[in-house]
């Protein structure tokens, strides 16, 4: 990629490429940002000692900070002790990997409504055998919702941690040398993993300081306020005047907690965390019989899933098909009347809507994310990759409320705002899944193909695509999901007749109407399966054509 770069460097191609992204940068992140600084200046300052005075504001950041920190510290081991685990050639392995992983597919609100319906009172689990979690409603249980959320993430980043940085060949020597596994997993691959382990847990606290389905859904009920939560009724419910003003002000200290945390943590890790693929295979040091702690650990994996995806997910399906709240799901009480009262016009145009919106930011930010994947290995353009990261940290709130700020007077509160602050908060998500793919480009090809003549295009759809296939599809297929299930700042934004179908399932479970609440998640989850299962085959065909 160096050399591609450094030979192109006199074109006019790259110089276009960066303005693009700078510009982009600038009128996604930085404007609305910066809109939301002057609106607060202009007041003098006056809201921030409102702010810090009102009741329950102090509550509601301790909630905060509370459920950043204890997420992290529960998210990371295991979702590393999953990587570690289905390192090995475990019975099942291929079953349990798409449990671990399966809720990403699933959205935080359909995750913490399904929770409900699982563990709740007169939930699945009281009506089966009796037993209910009566913290369910309370931090406990966002916490446990958030950790099942977050666990996926943690899980994947260590396995790519693993397949770049393990080296099994030190590993297998601490074996030689007498040492024990965890001996080996201590003072070998745990030091190898640290820049990784800690890339996770700055993530995992941003992503959890920002996180408002869960918190809505989950602490509403008990009255457990979050500072998310506490924007959301500040912009949707309050009519004062000051509310807004106050909004604001919480919105800019999120960004202020997520850019001490974040920024740092990218700049210094960020190099570190980037390597090429080793040559020898970066599975286990060891081989041969399973241990029984190997084979609890799968057991207790396998449990895992049930509990906190399998149950979760059948009370669900069981909510959207019951007659009545409270009735048994049964076969004799089973209707799909739910889904009729559910599939109205207003649903239907909510779904299009949803589908439009993700695939137009899926295809943009694939475009722009190996745009800032090339321009990022220019000397003093990291900062630019750094900026799009910490758009993501910044809370959906804070950025719809920017947005509205910065753009409101041409696009109004409707589609085409919704779609700008997608392509703000998942830029980052293309980028990075593009960025590491391309650290592993075919150097060799690509300078074989231009000295035999090819011009920079034509050994660019030649070297290049093939090579980026797999990252390019999954690219595309991350931000579509995570556009598809986003409700924050869709449930900000939207107006009369463009609302998505997240928003359509919060109003609904505002509403209080159960049946018909747990067939929109169905839907939701749904949609997002049908469009998941594609995308995955393509990865894996692209991959297989690769290989």
């Amino acid at each position: 990629m160096r050399t591609i770069i450094a030979a192109d460097r006199r074109g006019a191609g790259p110089v276009a490429a960066a303005l693009v992204a700078v510009a982009a940068v600038a009128g996604l992140v930085v404007v609305p940002l910066l809109r939301l600084g002057r609106v607060v200046s202009e007041n003098g300052g006056a809201s921030v000692g409102r702010v810090l005075r009102q009741p329950g504001v102090a509550t509601a950041a301790a909630h905060s900070l509370l459920l950043a920190c204890a997420v992290p510290l529960l998210a990371v081991p295991l979702g590393t002790a999953m990587a570690l685990l289905l390192r090995r050639p475990v019975p099942g392995r291929t079953a349990l990997r798409l449990l671990v992983v399966l809720p990403l597919v699933i959205p935080q609100l359909v995750l913490g409504y399904s929770w409900t319906q699982a563990y709740g009172r007169a939930g699945f689990t009281d009506q089966l055998v009796g037993i209910r979690w009566d913290g369910l409603h309370g931090p406990a249980g966002i916490v446990a919702v958030l950790v099942v959320d977050a666990v996926p993430l943690c899980y994947l980043l260590s396995c790519v941690g693993l397949a770049t940085r393990a080296q099994p060949q030190l590993e297998r020597a601490a074996h030689a040398s007498g040492a024990g596994s965890w001996t080996a997993l201590r003072s070998v691959t745990l030091p190898l993993l640290a820049p990784v382990l800690a890339a996770e847990a700055a993530l995992t606290f941003v992503a959890t300081l920002e996180s408002f389905a869960v918190p809505q859904v989950l602490g509403a009920p008990s009255g457990f306020a979050t500072l998310t939560t506490r924007i959301y009724s500040d912009l949707a419910l309050a009519a004062s005047p000051d509310a807004f003003l106050d909004s604001v002000t919480l919105a800019l200290g999120l960004v202020v907690v997520a850019a001490v945390i974040l920024l740092p943590a990218d700049l210094v890790l960020g190099p570190r965390l980037r390597a090429e693929r080793t040559r020898q295979s970066a599975g286990p040091a060891t081989a041969g019989r399973l241990s029984g702690g190997t084979l609890a650990g799968v057991a207790g994996l396998a449990g895992y899933a049930v509990l906190s995806v399998g149950l979760p997910t059948l009370a669900l399906l069981g909510a959207s098909v019951t007659r009545a709240i409270g009735v048994r799901a049964t076969p004799s009480n089973w209707t799909l009347d739910n889904f009729r009262a559910a599939l109205d016009s207003a649903t239907a145009g909510a779904l299009w809507n949803s589908l439009r919106l993700a695939a137009l930011a899926a295809t943009l930010l694939t475009v722009l994310g190996i745009l800032v994947a090339v321009l990022e290995r220019r000397r003093g353009a990291r900062l630019l990759a750094t900026v799009t990261t910490l758009a993501f940290a910044v809370p959906g709130s804070t950025l719809a409320v920017g947005l509205l700020i910065a753009y409101g007077r041409w696009f109004g509160a409707g589609l085409g705002l919704i779609l700008l602050a997608y392509l703000a908060k998942f830029w980052a998500l293309a980028h990075r899944t593009l960025s590491g793919a391309a650290d592993r480009l075919p150097h060799g090809e690509w300078q074989a193909a231009r000295v035999s003549g090819a011009t920079p295009a034509h050994a660019a759809r030649s070297v290049w695509l093939p090579a980026m296939a797999p990252a390019l599809a999954g690219a595309w297929a991350l931000v579509f999901i995570s556009a598809l299930h986003e409700v924050t700042m869709s449930s900000l934004l939207y107006s009369y007749g463009n609302q998505t179908l997240a928003v359509a399932v919060l109003d609904s479970q505002q509403l209080g109407d159960v049946r018909v609440t747990a067939a929109l998640c169905v839907l939701l989850t749904g949609v997002l399966l049908a469009a998941l299962v594609p995308a995955w085959v393509a990865v894996r065909l692209a991959g297989a054509r690769r290989a």
